[in-house]
């Protein structure tokens, strides 16, 4: 044991003090210069052999080794694809020459960093929900008396310029997939404002370098332009239907034909059921982790079997993961792991119109 952790002391060329040996599963000691416990994945502190010593999430000695599924992570090129690679695959395995992906970041290393750099998620002291019942898709009884969201604090949420923004274009879309939607001059003015305030973020900037390194964008412009593409440029939702629809509307604001469509997120949820266009009847599934919620509801009277969306987080982070999935994994399951949860965002494009475009996105859960 000793003979293995002096070789990793050699390895890292750490002190001692920055080893995790003999202190796995210790609580915080601030006198360290890095910590050995669960917390400090969550934290970024943890010590460089962390992983190695005090978890079984390490690919020393199993660089290209094939599928383990004894093992929590895998040290392959696959596992990229997957999202299950270990922590230190990248360092190990791709670093060091043992098999070399075209990138250095996949969709679980973005993930992690929108996530971890998301400043302007809600805190949670700052709103509350009330969950309530468990129902289902075909259930047609109401299993929440209450509203999901029982407070939030809005003067300290959409005074933040990405919330700002994002507010002012809820009301330039009518939610009717039957009536022909345009964007005049002022409502362009206020994408671009949103656009703004969003691109200057953190969350944004990790896209950007992600999309950079994959290819799918070259410099600013081109980026600013795939967004707008994704999500803000009107297309029909059938081939032989009217411009009615765009990524923004469908995903974050909703649409509504014989039942509601889209609908996948927490601040539209929030002030329609505030203004009292949504029943709330119970949740179909969540991801207590990543405070997820699949709820089933009524919107102006119709009907959402399973409507998921993320709780909490900024707008930003909504944009930017799901445009990673939208880009990376067009029509298909978008898997990866975040914030040591696994979870899998889906996607579709519109098929009948060229390019990429966000028909649909929202988490499976």
């Amino acid at each position: 044991m000793w003979t293995t952790v002096f070789l990793l002391y050699l390895a890292t060329g750490n002190t001692w003090a920055d080893s995790c040996a003999g202190r796995c599963g210790a609580g915080l000691d601030s006198s360290k210069t890095c910590q050995c416990n669960t917390n400090c994945a969550t934290y970024g502190d943890c010590c460089s052999d962390y992983y190695a010593l005090c978890t079984q999430q390490t690919c020393s000695g199993r660089c290209n080794a094939a599928l383990d599924n004894t093992k929590p992570c895998q040290c392959n090129s696959a596992c990229v694809n997957f999202g299950d690679c270990c922590p230190d695959y990248q360092s190990l395995c791709v670093g060091g020459g043992g098999g070399t992906p075209d990138v250095t970041c996949d969709i679980s290393c973005l993930a992690n960093q929108l996530w971890d750099n998301d400043i302007n998620r809600v805190q949670v002291w700052e709103y509350e929900v009330n969950h309530q019942g468990q129902t289902t898709t075909s259930s047609t009884s109401d299993q929440a008396a209450q509203s999901l969201f029982t407070y939030l604090q809005e003067e300290n949420v959409f005074l933040k310029p990405t919330y700002s923004t994002f507010l002012a274009l809820l009301d330039n879309y009518t939610p009717s997939t039957s009536v022909t939607e345009s964007q005049d001059a002022a409502e362009w003015i206020e994408i671009d404002a949103f656009l703004d305030a969003i691109l200057a973020t953190d969350v944004m900037n990790h896209l950007y370098n992600f999309l950079v390194e994959h290819g799918h964008v070259t410099d600013a412009t081109s980026y600013r332009e795939v967004i707008k593409e994704l999500w803000f440029n009107l297309y029909a939702r059938s081939s032989s239907g009217p411009i009615n629809s765009s990524g923004f509307e469908h995903v974050l604001v909703g649409e509504t034909s014989s039942k509601v469509s889209g609908f996948h997120n927490w601040i539209q949820f929030y002030l329609e059921e505030k203004k009292g266009a949504i029943n709330y009847q119970g949740w179909v599934s969540r991801s207590q982790p990543l405070n997820i919620v699949a709820a089933r509801f009524t919107w102006n009277g119709l009907s959402k079997a399973k409507g998921s969306f993320f709780v909490g987080v900024s707008p930003e982070f909504d944009i930017a993961i799901y445009t990673a999935c939208a880009l990376t994994k067009p029509n298909s399951s978008c898997s990866f792991t975040m914030a040591g949860t696994s979870l899998t965002i889906q996607t579709y494009d519109v098929a009948h119109k060229s390019g990429l475009q966000v028909a649909t996105a929202y988490p499976n859960i």
